[in-house]
């Protein structure tokens, strides 16, 4: 979806969260604390935009508002975030996972994250149905990303 999207926006860079985990060694979270993920995509946001970028397109899973803010306070104050969360049935959801090639299976974690996402549903952005086909669903957040309306409301640093 996201490299459709950046295809979209001329001078936008698409960064996937699965590629940005691969640079992280497996106990990530015991060597670079929690969060790290998330700190490196919003570094990694930033320099984009520094060298000229016209969007940045993070493509990763948030499963709650805290760990949307946490990737949101590493980016500067004046960058404009909209948030949108794909939902789609929960066994389109794990038909996808089933079907993905070249990727490790996820296995319960499908159902957790799911579970998760479903609970902080209001806090992630706009909710987009991912029913669709991808170009159609890339047309909707196209349409979502040039209404104002749609900036996530970041949380005052120190909060």
């Amino acid at each position: 979806m996201s490299r459709i999207l950046a295809r979209r926006h001329p001078g936008a860079i698409n960064i996937a969260g699965d590629a940005l985990r691969h640079f992280a060694p497996e106990d990530v979270r015991h060597s670079l604390g929690p969060g790290s993920t998330y700190r490196a995509g919003a570094a990694l946001t930033t320099a984009y935009l520094a060298m000229g970028a016209t969007k940045v397109l993070f493509e990763y899973v948030f499963d709650d508002a805290k760990k949307l803010d946490l990737f949101c306070s590493g980016l500067p104050d004046k960058i404009p975030v909209s948030v949108f969360t794909l939902w789609a049935p929960i066994d389109r959801v794990i038909d996808r996972e089933a079907n993905r090639v070249e990727r490790e299976r996820l296995g319960d974690l499908v159902l957790r994250t799911y579970q998760a996402i479903e609970r902080n549903l209001r806090l992630l952005g706009q909710v987009i149905p991912n029913t669709e086909t991808p170009e159609l669903t890339a047309q909707t957040i196209s349409e979502a990303i040039a209404n104002p309306a749609n900036i996530w409301p970041r949380p005052a640093r120190g909060n």
